[in-house]
């Protein structure tokens, strides 16, 4: 099994519970500032799309108590680790990451107790891989060599 079928094992293999809370911890992430971006809003479409489930108007009117309540049924510690990962992603996609994202994402990572180390190891790798994709389009940005 490649690296990439068993990242999509972890969602595809979640219960429907599962991936509601999953896509709805997200939604309430995306609406925490209060307002919800366009990359937001693109990233939780294609999300809910790979968790093959509907997105609903509700998950985005989850207060931040609820969220963390609904938590409880994530059992699998990957599943929990793709949640944060995710929203970390998410958190990034428009380089403005503001200090209430930073607090409902510890929170959640309190609820399903990732250690803050593992969190810092995925923002790490998360910064790491948006600086190569910003390198890489600098690298192949379409520019004619001088003289041409």
């Amino acid at each position: 099994m490649s690296g990439y079928e068993r990242k999509n094992h972890y969602l595809q293999q979640a219960t429907q519970e599962e991936k509601e809370v999953f896509l709805s911890t997200l939604c309430t992430l995306a609406q925490i500032d209060d307002k919800i971006k366009a990359e937001e809003m693109r990233f939780i479409e294609i999300l809910s799309q790979k968790l093959e489930l509907a997105l609903k108007p509700q998950f985005f009117s989850y207060s931040t108590l609820n969220c963390l309540h609904k938590l409880a049924c994530i059992k699998s510690y990957r599943l929990k680790l793709e949640i944060i990962k995710n929203m970390l992603i998410m958190a990034y996609t428009n380089n403005n990451f503001s200090d209430s994202e930073s607090a409902f994402i510890c929170a959640v990572s309190e609820a399903l107790q990732i250690e803050a180390q593992k969190i810092s190891e995925i923002s790490s790798w998360i910064i790491d891989h948006i600086i190569w994709l910003e390198q890489e389009q600098l690298i192949f940005e379409e520019t004619a060599p001088k003289g041409e």
